[in-house]
């Protein structure tokens, strides 16, 4: 059926969540914070979105959760079609009867998302209360369930527990089995290993990906860090000041990269084994929000930037099978046989 302005559902697709031209202004700004992202995910996969701080990966998030104050945030266009439903343009109270349902999110950082004055196990409970028909105690059961689930050692004593009584990758992991109580469709992990030490880090990446497994949810995965990409990610898109400029495989992104933004992230990444310099760098700086180039935004600290860059955005069109890049230039190898000949 086609949707209406309530957000009605969308003819079937394979995929679970498309996002369609999604931007995002804030007020005050000349510039659109997220511009024109676009970006898909089918059931069970997963698709992780990366780029440096800043770029737009929180936002084009909180943006799909519903949860950007408006104002000072405003979407200015898009749609973002879950399970056949507009996510945009749903009511507050459909959208909140989906969010922590069907759809899920896990915060970077656990100790502001978790509330200091209630015990974890009543935390958890009360999402499963808000959303099934059952009693409280069969949601404190279940909250006690999500905990040995999630590993958390002697789970039935930790249960009436406050956050503060927890360590770091503990309350990283209540976050983690209060996004999964109600067996969500799809759920999104907001750089939730960042505020973690190396071995937590791993340990948290693991579990995720375990409980991925098992339940056969999709995951959207944001993230700085290649090195969990590369573990984890069945899609990447590449994001850079507000839009998406490269998307692929995870194959075809580490081992093929054609925006000049992404061959600059992969260079930098330290090596094993001796090293012969200093790490390859970017130069330059993102551009502010007051201050985007009127193309494409990378053309500043581009080294193949030309006047064509300058002129106007440039899409992202595919090169190959799945494989598309947002520079006038790619595939790179092309271009630079025909400068060389």
């Amino acid at each position: 059926m086609p949707s209406d302005e309530n957000g009605g559902r969308e003819p079937e697709t394979a995929d679970l969540l498309q996002v369609r031209d999604l931007g995002v202004h804030f007020k005050g700004t000349k510039a659109n914070v997220v511009d024109g992202v676009s970006f898909s995910v089918a059931p069970g996969s997963t698709l992780c979105i990366v780029g440096e701080s800043g770029c737009g990966k929180s936002v084009t998030a909180l943006s799909l959760m519903g949860l950007l104050p408006m104002p000072p945030a405003e979407i200015v266009s898009g749609t973002a079609h879950f399970d056949g439903q507009d996510l945009l343009s749903l009511p507050s109270r459909a959208l909140g009867d989906i969010r922590g349902n069907r759809m899920a999110m896990i915060f970077q950082e656990p100790m502001t998302s978790l509330n200091p004055a209630y015990r974890i196990g009543d935390q958890i409970a009360e999402v499963v209360l808000r959303h099934k028909p059952v009693s409280r105690k069969e949601a404190r059961a279940r909250a006690l369930e999500m905990l040995d689930k999630v590993k958390i050692p002697a789970a039935a004593q930790r249960l009436d527990d406050y956050p503060h009584q927890l360590s770091g990758g503990m309350r990283q992991r209540v976050m983690i089995a209060m996004a999964l109580a109600n067996d969500p469709a799809l759920l999104i992990a907001d750089e939730p290993t960042t505020a973690l030490d190396v071995t937590i880090q791993a340990q948290i990446i693991d579990l995720i990906r375990d409980l991925q497994a098992e339940t056969g949810t999709a995951l959207v995965m944001i993230t700085h860090d290649l090195g969990v990409v590369a573990e984890i990610a069945d899609k990447v898109a590449v994001m850079y000041a507000g839009r998406i400029v490269e998307e692929g495989t995870a194959e075809m992104i580490f081992d093929d990269p054609q925006h000049p933004y992404t061959i600059g992230l992969m260079s930098s990444i330290p090596s094993i084994g001796k090293r012969s310099g200093r790490l390859t760098t970017i130069s330059g700086m993102v551009p502010t929000i007051d201050a985007m180039p009127a193309g494409c935004r990378f053309a500043p600290r581009c080294p193949f930037a030309d006047q064509a860059c300058a002129a106007a955005p440039p899409p992202l069109q595919a090169i190959t099978g799945g494989h598309r890049v947002a520079c006038v230039h790619a595939p790179l190898e092309a271009t630079f046989a025909e400068a060389s000949a």
